[in-house]
């Protein structure tokens, strides 16, 4: 059972691991190094679904367009970034 609740349409997902590099790099190749992992992306974890959400459930796989990733909201949950996406950019649900 979670902690918290989530609201409307939203879901939250979990991101693969990514393998830190062990040269240092700015914001912003760090952050077109992440845009490009997430073109590889096709399998992601539900970790919560909002109130308003069917048809998708938590431990689900969702494939997510990967521009509605670069455009999704990144939060800190449990000390591992995940994304918040609405549910209308899933495109598939593997349950």
């Amino acid at each position: 059972m979670n902690k918290y609740t989530v609201r409307g349409q939203r879901i939250i997902l979990s991101l693969p691991e990514i393998k830190k590099s062990t040269i240092e790099v700015d914001e912003k190749l760090k952050r077109e190094l992440m845009e490009k992992e997430m073109k590889k992306w096709s399998n992601l974890t539900v970790l919560a679904v909002g109130d308003e959400v069917t048809g998708i459930e938590i431990g689900d796989g969702v494939y997510v367009n990967p521009i509605f990733l670069q455009n999704a909201e990144r939060i800190e949950i449990d000390g591992k970034e995940h994304i918040i996406v609405r549910a209308s950019d899933v495109g598939i649900v593997w349950k």
